[in-house]
């Protein structure tokens, strides 16, 4: 078994383990398109982050449902989606402000920035999306 597979393996084991493979995909998307944006579109950082953090929501949606977490509170997208949104948003009012506050305040570079930020973000949106979404207490 080659290493990554191992990782892979091994990382899918807990909720945790897998939404951290899954943020490690979705930040991957997100990062990628903030760094397209903003160097070979040359648009403000902070837009370009609000775009990559918009899509990689998306990407991080199927992803947890589909393989993450193993409870859901709904069992109607058309309720668990908007949830999900609303959380998400939480998290990008959060994203938003840190990275204001690193590149315009502590004036750290945006894509190290990224990296810090997401980091911090990361742990807060798995807390809220495990409590809001998806275990079984109070579901409809």
């Amino acid at each position: 078994m080659t290493l990554i597979r191992k990782i892979i393996y091994h990382g899918s084991r807990t909720e945790f383990s897998r939404y951290f493979l899954a943020g490690s995909l979705t930040f991957l998307v997100d990062f990628l398109l903030l760094l397209l944006l903003t160097e070979l579109a040359g648009i403000n950082y902070l837009w370009s982050n609000l775009v990559s953090v918009s899509v990689g929501i998306m990407v991080s949606y199927f992803i947890c449902i589909g393989w993450v977490f193993s409870d859901r509170r709904y069992n109607r997208i058309s309720l668990e989606f908007p949830l999900f949104v609303l959380t998400c948003l939480v998290g990008l009012v959060l994203n938003e402000g840190l990275m204001w506050v690193y590149v315009a305040k502590v004036e750290v570079h945006y894509l190290v920035a990224k990296v810090i930020v997401t980091a911090i973000v990361f742990v807060f949106n798995f807390c809220l999306k495990k409590r809001a979404l998806f275990n079984k207490k109070n579901g409809l």
